[in-house]
């Protein structure tokens, strides 16, 4: 299989999201991304076409955590094109966490999906521990992005991609706080609830599935 670069991929996906979506495509916020230096982008997943539409529009180069699944099948030379590599979920992946906090020392930003897998109703699932775990290990800037609409350009029974409406919104940058609202001191799970409720802002509230209306949800383990 020829290696194709990720400058080529990414600028590959750009020219389908045009040719595809076109005017039905809104890109917002993309200022807010740093320029350069160690970031983790946290997004939501609702459509398989996620990953692909956020290299090409995010404005530097990103990696991706992805689903161990993925690199399988005969798409895995693709997967590694597109800057991704595995990981085990529900599980503490020692491999993928040392790639993903490497390329972080290292000043690059990665990708992560907090909910650990797509969301079959496009609203947000409650995060997995492991997220806010890599988040808080990691001290790097936070950069968050909403998606919505991407489930309707290719679900899980399609091959053929569809014109919708999309729109991917980055926003501001953040840090985590150190304790939560009590002064207690915060959990993996609280960190990660906290991830998802900076996405959950820049989602209308029909999106915001477990984190609708809540600015800080409760650890599980409360």
């Amino acid at each position: 299989m020829i290696a194709l670069s990720y400058s080529f991929l990414t600028r590959l996906a750009r020219l389908l999201t045009r040719i595809l979506l076109g005017s039905k495509f809104h890109l917002r916020g993309t200022s807010n991304v740093p320029v350069s230096g160690p970031v983790l982008i946290v997004s939501n997943h609702v459509g398989a076409v996620d990953p692909a539409i956020i290299g090409a529009w995010t404005p530097r180069p990103v990696w991706f955590m992805a689903k161990a699944e993925l690199f399988k099948g005969s798409w895995a030379w693709l997967m590694r094109g597109y800057h991704a590599f595995p990981v085990v979920r529900h599980s503490p992946d020692r491999t993928a966490l040392r790639r993903a906090f490497g390329l972080l020392k290292d000043g690059s930003a990665v990708v992560l999906f907090p909910e650990g897998h797509r969301s079959e109703h496009a609203r947000l699932l409650r995060a997995e521990p492991g997220a806010g775990f890599v988040a808080r290990r990691s001290g790097a800037l936070l950069v968050p992005i909403a998606i919505t609409g991407t489930q309707y350009v290719l679900g899980r029974h399609t091959v053929i991609p569809k014109r919708a409406e999309v729109q991917m919104t980055f926003g501001e940058p953040f840090q985590l706080p150190d304790r939560n609202r009590d002064g207690s001191q915060m959990d993996h799970q609280q960190s990660a609830d906290y991830l998802m409720t900076k996405i959950a802002q820049l989602l209308p509230l029909e999106y915001q599935g477990e984190y609708a209306g809540s600015p800080m949800p409760r650890s599980a383990q409360a």
